[in-house]
Order: structure tokens, then C-alpha cells, then sequence
């Protein structure tokens, strides 16, 4: 069953990163499109989880630390950093609804994602004033269904991803 489960989401990542690389190709003007923890070939971000998380839906939230150096272009440095919460019903194959205040790059203050299959659903970004900034998108959903800890009473604890932050012009 996890083979299926597996082939599923890898089918729907395909999918989400065929529509995610499409309407990068030629971004609008006035985006900033920075990388975030490294790149798919080369992970450097680090996500934690706490308490960790299983292949069984958890009963009680998990709070979490996302951290990553930018990079990509003019404008796209320094480290972020995304501390919050993933509501109960958390697994290492769905994502519940998050919710994360941001520090370490000024024009993203919140974020929050919405339920999906992990590492596939977009993140909307949010300033201090709760206008929305952006958008970003993890890829980290091969090093999770790899990781054999998802199977052990502790969980998945750690997880390197890399990640595509875009945010809109700012006026």
C-alpha cells in the first residue's frame, strides 16, 4: 500500500512542478523569484518537527522550524527562516493546514499552506500589514517518503529540502 501511496504523490508532484516551472518560465514583471534552502540537486535547507512526523495522521499539532539561506539573484539574500505549526492530521505523505510567522527577509512577516500532499501544496506568503507577498513551494517530498523514519514511534524528526520562493512587485 505505501508503494501505491507513493507512486501517487511522486504522480501529483510531477504534475504540481510541470505547472509550477510553467508559469515560472516567464514571470511577470516586477517579480523577485529566489531559491531557498539550496536547490533540488542540492538540498541545503533544514525543516524540524515536534513532536515527529509518522506515516499515521498525528492527534496534536506539530510545530516545526524551516530555515534556508536565499539565493538567485539581486535582492534574494540572506537567511529565512519559518517557525509555527502544522495542524493535527499531519502525516509524512499529507500536509494539513500551517501556520508560521517568518523572520529574516523583510517582506514576509506569515505564512500559511493549506492541506495536500506533502511538499506540493503552495505556501502563501504575507507581509506585517496581512497583504499577500507571494507565494513559495517546497521540495522535499523525496527525502521524506526515503526517510525509513517515518516508521518509527519518534518519526520524522529532520528533513533537508530546498524551496522557490516568488514574491509579487512591491509598489
Amino acid at each position: 500500500m505505501r508503494a501505491g501511496l507513493q507512486s501517487i504523490a511522486i504522480a501529483v508532484v510531477a504534475l504540481a512542478l510541470v505547472q509550477a516551472t510553467a508559469s515560472r518560465a516567464a514571470p511577470d514583471r516586477g517579480t523577485l523569484v529566489c531559491t531557498w534552502g539550496g536547490t533540488p540537486d542540492a538540498p541545503t535547507g533544514v525543516i524540524t518537527f515536534s513532536p515527529g512526523v509518522t506515516d499515521f495522521p498525528s492527534t496534536e499539532p506539530i510545530e516545526f522550524t524551516a530555515t534556508g539561506e536565499l539565493g538567485g539573484g539581486e535582492g534574494c539574500t540572506g537567511v529565512l527562516t519559518f517557525r509555527g505549526v502544522a495542524d493535527p492530521g499531519t502525516s509524512c505523505l499529507v500536509g494539513m493546514p500551517l501556520h508560521a510567522t517568518a523572520t529574516g527577509f523583510p517582506p514576509i512577516a506569515y505564512v500559511e499552506g493549506t492541506i495536500g500532499v506533502v511538499g506540493t501544496a503552495p505556501i502563501v506568503l504575507y507581509d506585517r500589514d496581512g497583504n499577500v507577498v507571494g507565494s513559495e513551494q517546497a521540495q522535499f517530498l523525496t527525502d521524506i517518503l526515503n526517510d525509513s523514519d517515518c516508521n518509527t514511534p519518534e518519526g520524522l524528526t529532520r528533513a533537508y529540502w530546498s524551496d522557490t520562493l516568488e514574491l509579487f512587485a512591491v509598489p
